[in-house]
């Protein structure tokens, strides 16, 4: 077991078997029941509610509980108004149809389909589609001498965040965007639909923020300090988070008229979806006019924090984090994941008044207004920034549990191995083998591969803000009601998770990471990994057609690399031997120094073009919102074709390999 001597493995094999041992698929249920009683959209009375539920469990447990408040700008809809106005005319219904058999279909405070930060707007103009509307989209419709200025942009989701979206067809010239699930992607052709199925039926709609999480991942009005209910704050005039021009969700069942009356040439064939007509491109002859008009407020919102202290190392502190606002019901985007989390503490809570303990602090935190952009995990971590880099020793962050069988994980390189090694000792409901065999099964991988962070969910600021080591991870599965009205509890019963034995799956996976960080001696992070991880990004980078401006920094960078991937090879050698040893007088002093080394890969300076994110390593894509890049800071200047900036953070990152070789040399020099 990494990171214990053969005593303390011993110890920690029983504690984390009594820990599985309590874990109840049963409860899970029952909490999922509660927690989805009420549609709770972040800024509500529901969610505030919400909050009060998860502190009086959280206090239930034994453990110690802080609600932390801020008040973040949050527009709440007023109106959304979407029609085809001609040839023909069609009013987007904008909302879910009901079902005799659903209550919750009747509920009346379901918000009505409306993408959040949408500027104010009432325009009247050409429609055109623009497949997914990509960079790469609209240089194909330029190359068709097709431009997009003054019209309504039309765009399925898909093959990036909805708020790239937005931001490209602003910058294209476009004067509004529709957003549209395509049945291809996310509906009949996937597979049977809800409530015969687990896909997209026509009337759901995929809400969702188109808030620049890719720029910074804070309230839009406090970028980089807390939104403490006095703090300064932007002129929503002066954010540089939001989009331009109005954008609005359809289902498929609204969309289906408006991309029927274009005319114009034929898409190219893999711009074609699942309707049941040939795809034009327009512009025209439909014209569409879309109205959008939002209540702009600060409303407060309420992290739960949840603690229980550690015997040895209570400053010390592994976080378990999970949001807990919804679009609407939310089964399993985010409940499934906050069943979890509370399951976890719960028997934590049981084994500690039994006096089992863990060493270092486990701290529960259940985020609210996630669904907005990210903005309760990052108001609390910019809130406690300082406090954080001194006593973080992880994130692990749970967002969707379960929404069938399959595992997945993405995680900063020093705990993939971790993780591959935690899963070997979880049983899959599913398969009745460890959760790492079949994981290899799916992934059709030897060595099942773990993702790189980027953002969409609240790892983001403790990664790219904080520096701080993070995993985020769930089981997933056909889940075709993504940010609808159908992500209910009659949805995961039917569909995601019938037996909620995989919620319990995903809280022992969760529960056994933290403990093997909260009790190990010699903490487990491996940075010869993070190495190796990173030779392959640094070759690419190498061929990315501008290799002859940056050969020369491209070989420093592989060299020090080199280096680090040695000395962290010889690291990992040196603490098995001081485990096995007799005088462990310095661990202390040791896993002070080893769960530093991450902040030594940030710059304070931050990314030029984004300096919210201070990660050099990892980052979310300009284009992509939520799937990491390697190297952000390289990349981005390439991009903008500035030789002066590419060399600059070249610079940055040989001054941050040479850090982490310096501080890895140092731990070995304890040995």
């Amino acid at each position: 077991m990494r990171g214990f001597t053969t005593e303390s493995a011993v110890r920690q094999k029983r504690y984390e078997a009594d820990f599985k041992e309590l874990v109840s698929a049963e409860r899970c249920k029952h909490r999922l029941r509660h927690l989805t009683e009420e549609p709770h959209l972040a800024g509500t009375e529901n969610s505030r509610k919400v909050a009060e539920y998860l502190r009086t469990e959280f206090e239930s447990y034994g453990l110690q509980v802080q609600v932390y408040e801020y008040h973040v700008y949050l527009p709440h809809p007023l109106e959304v108004h979407v029609e085809l106005v001609s040839p023909g005319q069609h009013l987007a219904v904008g909302k879910e149809a009901s079902w005799e058999w659903d209550k919750d279909s009747y509920e009346t405070e379901i918000v009505p389909g409306y993408n959040a930060y949408s500027p104010d707007g009432d325009v009247t103009a050409e429609l055109i589609y623009v497949n997914r509307g990509l960079p790469e989209d609209y240089q194909i419709l330029r190359e068709r001498g097709i431009s997009v200025e003054g019209k309504i942009c039309i765009a399925r989701y898909g093959g990036s965040y909805r708020g790239v979206k937005a931001k490209v067809a602003g910058d294209n010239g476009a004067v509004g965007l529709i957003l549209y699930s395509d049945p291809a992607d996310d509906g009949y052709m996937r597979g049977d639909v809800y409530p015969r199925g687990p896909w997209r039926s026509e009337d759901a709609v995929q809400r969702g923020t188109v808030k620049y999480i890719f720029q910074h991942a804070s309230d839009p009005l406090t970028p980089g300090w807390a939104a403490t209910k006095d703090a300064d704050r932007l002129s929503i005039a002066e954010a540089t988070d939001l989009p331009k021009i109005p954008v609005v969700p359809l289902a498929y069942r609204d969309a289906k008229p408006f991309l029927k009356a274009l005319a114009g040439p034929n898409v190219p064939s893999e711009w074609q979806g699942g309707l049941p007509f040939a795809y034009h491109i327009g512009p025209g002859p439909a014209k569409v006019r879309i109205k959008v008009r939002c209540e702009h407020s600060n409303r407060p919102i309420y992290n739960v924090i949840a603690t229980l202290e550690g015997t040895e190392y209570p400053d010390q502190w592994v976080i378990l984090g999970n949001h807990h606002d919804a679009w609407v019901y939310g089964a399993a985007d985010p409940g499934s994941g906050t069943t979890a989390l509370l399951e976890i503490a719960q028997c934590l809570g049981e084994l500690a008044e039994k006096g089992m303990r863990p060493k270092r602090t486990i701290v529960f935190a259940a985020w609210d207004a996630e669904e907005f952009g990210i903005l309760g995990s990052t108001e609390w971590v910019e809130d406690l920034r300082s406090t954080l880099q001194q006593k973080a020793i992880a994130y692990l962050n749970v967002d969707i549990a379960a929404t069938g069988g399959r595992f997945y994980a993405s995680a900063i390189p020093s705990l993939r191995e971790l993780i591959r090694e935690v899963t070997r000792t979880v049983v899959d409901p599913g398969t009745l083998k460890p959760v790492y065999e079949s994981w290899k099964v799916a992934q059709d991988k030897e060595i099942p591969q773990v993702g790189n962070l980027g953002s969409g969910s609240d790892h983001s600021p403790f990664v790219g803000h904080a520096g701080i080591p993070a995993v985020s991870m769930g089981f997933s599965g056909a889940y075709g009601v993504y940010h609808a009205m159908q992500d209910n509890f009659y949805w995961m019963e039917h569909f995601g998770d019938p037996t909620f034995q995989y919620q319990a799956a995903m809280s022992r996976i969760w529960g056994a990471l933290a403990l093997q960080l909260a009790n190990a001696d010699i903490l487990p992070f491996d940075y010869e990994t993070y190495a190796t991880d990173l030779m392959t990004p640094l070759k690419l980078l190498q061929n990315s057609g501008s290799e002859n401006k940056i050969a020369k920094g491209v070989k420093a960078l592989d060299d020090l690399l080199t280096e680090w991937q040695q000395v962290a090879g010889l690291l990992n050698q040196g603490l098995v031997r001081y485990l096995a040893s007799d005088d462990l007088s310095r661990i202390a002093e040791i896993n002070q120094q080893l769960y530093q080394l991450e902040r030594n890969l940030i710059s304070e300076a931050g990314l030029p073009l984004r300096p919210w994110f201070k990660h050099l390593i990892y980052a979310p894509g300009l284009n992509t919102g939520y799937a990491a890049v390697v190297f952000p800071g390289v990349l981005d200047a390439i991009v903008q074709g500035d030789d002066a900036a590419v060399h600059a953070e070249i610079n940055k990152l040989v001054a941050a390999f040479t850090r982490m070789i310096q501080q890895i040399n140092e731990i070995r020099e304890m040995l």
